[in-house]
């Protein structure tokens, strides 16, 4: 059978996840109103409360389970017996973290003081059936969820990741398809957390035995395993979890310091901004994701040419996508979110073009920042999250008086392009010039004027600098000859191979 190439999976892989963002976007749209109608406003900011404070709770482990399933990707292609060891010594990782997990529940349970510093102020109050149904779906995902999320990963290096991709379909179908007959039923708390645990259950435990039938030399999973090992991922992992943190304070603490700063009313236009702007990005993870197992491959095997290849196609592919797409339907945007809103709320034109400036920037480093992600390249993770984290509040506090909603969007825009500006440096310094690859001194500027024209197109529609009819078509030109201009510095071979794949 012929190998496919990267180009053939990451289509086909694309094509998935892409349903899979489309499936999610509509089950949200969908679910509010169902929700509403049959459990009414009360019951369902109830289930609300108590899924948030479960998600919080089980993000515990998600830098423990990104990290083991970073380093199983990595040794896939370098040492199996490692690979083997790690994964079977995640098991005592994962119970230490259960243990925390379940201290918390317990905390939850017994006292209405860390019930409401987890969110569950609502249910601290005599809502028993609440905490029960708290429990329930965390013992569920200890069980089931947790390490099988591990061996999930196995799926990515083994090529099986456009499986992987439609096991992640059938969780979101499950899971709301459960979420769907609680509500018709009108189901209590109790009730709604034993089906939801009950459906994340039976597809985590149907997606091990699917693994176990494709991958079967490396059950059972378990075997040899090693604690001091599993600790010591553990303890290698907390970088990770910090970052993952960290990011949760951004996204939730922007929302927090908007309420405060300027009262709850303020805090849907600048969510319902956020998600507009954040379409782009989901355009971008959509199209880089299927990349990952190719670039840790090529990190692997010391294939720095193919990895630098791959970094300047995406540029020029990816990213002339999405700075064209920003472009063109920008002028669409205000009569979209007038009708997603229903002229509830109105748009602020300077905070949309910023949020999605930061888009943009955030695209030009996306496939540089999952690589490095993806080989636990940590410091920088954190550093990177950091920077916007920082800069968002940060910038945000500091400029509100004098800017209001604007100076959250400034803040957003500042942290995107310093993180951006240290994973290039940190990229291209010690993934490409340390492993031997001399880097043109042009090699970024194809995508650096795309992102540019994009930039300098969004100051002047969010700032009137000027009301030029020619801004937008020339702002498109320059992308367009930007693509141009990065096609042409790709390599033949691989110009070639792409051209063969869009005739065939």
């Amino acid at each position: 059978m012929r190998k496919q190439g990267i180009e053939h999976r990451a289509v086909r892989v694309s094509l998935v996840t892409g349903l899979s963002t489309v499936l999610s976007v509509t089950f949200q749209l969908v679910s509010v109103p169902v929700c509403l109608h049959y459990w009414g406003q009360t019951a369902y900011g109830h289930w609300l409360a108590l899924f948030a404070a479960f998600q919080l709770i089980r993000s515990l482990d998600a830098g423990y389970i990104g990290y083991v399933g970073n380093q199983l990707n990595l040794l896939y292609h370098r040492d199996v017996p490692a690979l083997r060891e790690h994964l079977a010594s995640a098991i005592f990782g994962i119970a230490v973290l259960a243990t925390l997990q379940l201290f918390l529940v317990a905390g939850a349970l017994y006292s209405d003081r860390m019930a409401g510093l987890l969110g569950l102020e609502i249910l601290a109050n005599g809502a028993d059936q609440g905490q029960l149904g708290l429990a329930i779906l965390l013992l569920s995902w200890i069980l089931t969820g947790s390490y099988i999320g591990i061996v999930h990963r196995l799926q990515i290096p083994a090529g099986l990741m456009v499986q992987a991709a439609w096991w992640s379909v059938a969780y979101q179908i499950a899971n709301f398809t459960a979420i769907m007959v609680a509500a018709f039923f009108a189901m209590n708390l109790l009730q709604t957390s034993l089906l939801f645990a009950l459906s994340q259950a039976t597809i985590y435990l149907l997606s091990a035995i699917y693994v176990k039938i494709k991958i079967p030399e490396f059950y059972p999973w378990w075997r040899g395993a090693r604690i001091h090992l599993g600790l010591a991922d553990l303890i290698r992992s907390t970088l990770l979890t910090a970052s993952n943190l960290i990011q949760q304070v951004s996204l939730n603490g922007v929302v927090v310091l908007i309420s405060v700063l300027a009262g709850p009313a303020a805090v849907p236009v600048f969510t319902t901004v956020r998600t507009l702007a954040n379409l782009w990005t989901n355009v971008t993870t959509v199209l880089t994701t299927p990349l990952l197992p190719d670039v840790v491959r090529f990190h692997a095997h010391g294939e720095t040419h193919k990895l630098a290849a791959t970094m300047e196609a995406h540029w020029v592919l990816v990213g002339s996508a999405v700075n064209m797409g920003v472009l063109l339907s920008y002028p669409l945007l205000p009569w979209l979110y007038a009708y997603w809103t229903t002229k509830a709320v109105i748009l602020d034109n300077s905070l949309l073009c910023l949020l999605l400036a930061s888009v943009v920037v955030a695209n030009t480093s996306a496939l540089m920042t999952m690589h490095l992600n993806g080989i636990n390249s940590l410091r920088l993770v954190l550093v990177a999250s950091v920077l916007r984290a920082g800069l968002a509040l940060g910038i945000g506090a500091l400029c509100y008086a004098q800017m209001g909603l604007v100076a959250f969007g400034l803040g957003i825009l500042a942290g995107e392009i310093a993180a951006s500006l240290v994973t290039m440096q940190f990229f291209s310094q010690h993934e490409l010039v340390e492993r031997g690859y001399k880097l043109s001194r042009t090699a970024f500027a194809p995508t650096l004027f795309s992102t540019g024209c994009v930039l300098l197109y969004l100051a002047n529609r969010g700032f009137g600098y000027t009301s030029e009819t020619w801004i937008g078509p020339a702002a498109l030109m320059g992308v367009v000859l930007a693509a141009i201009w990065g096609w042409r510095r790709l390599p033949q071979e691989l110009t070639e191979r792409f051209l063969r794949f869009l005739v065939n």
